[in-house]
């Protein structure tokens, strides 16, 4: 797996949410784009889910498109900040499902990898990201923290 770090500037989200859980997680998405993507694309091909759990431990996920602002860009839709961080970030392989990646992803930060140089998650920042690229090629982004240069 070819985790890179990067920090990342803050920037806004405009698009509609959906509380979920790990269970009913891939039905949700599925529902969100099917629902959501055309009226999306025609204002950004550069899609993200931005992830989160509530107050209630309730997983929300929010589909939408980097907006300049916090006011929604369409209609019905609400606005996420995400704030600037540090992020671990990995390709999806293609033809590999996202949830698999995400699981292979969490379990770098359990073994002993020079690829991840000192970086732990940061469980502060409350954010997870998918990012999909206008050729629909998805990389995920976690937060980290503790990270060493490499020489």
């Amino acid at each position: 797996m070819d985790i890179r770090i990067e920090n990342k500037d803050a920037f806004y989200v405009s698009g509609y949410s959906v509380e979920t859980s790990e269970e009913t997680l891939e039905k949700d998405c599925a529902m969100m784009r099917e629902k959501y993507e055309d009226r999306l694309r025609s204002i950004s091909n550069h899609l993200y889910f931005v992830s989160w759990m509530n107050k209630e431990k309730v997983m929300i996920y929010h589909f939408g498109v980097e907006a300049p602002s916090q006011s929604p860009i369409t209609e019905g839709a609400t606005c996420v900040e995400v704030s600037s961080a540090r992020f671990a970030i990995v390709t999806v392989p293609k033809g590999e499902p996202i949830l698999d990646t995400w699981y292979k992803f969490f379990g770098a930060f359990q073994e002993e990898t020079p690829a991840l140089c000192g970086a732990a998650i940061d469980l502060d920042y409350p954010i997870y990201i998918e990012s999909f690229d206008e050729n629909g090629v998805c990389k995920l982004w976690i937060p980290v923290k503790q990270y060493c240069v490499e020489d």
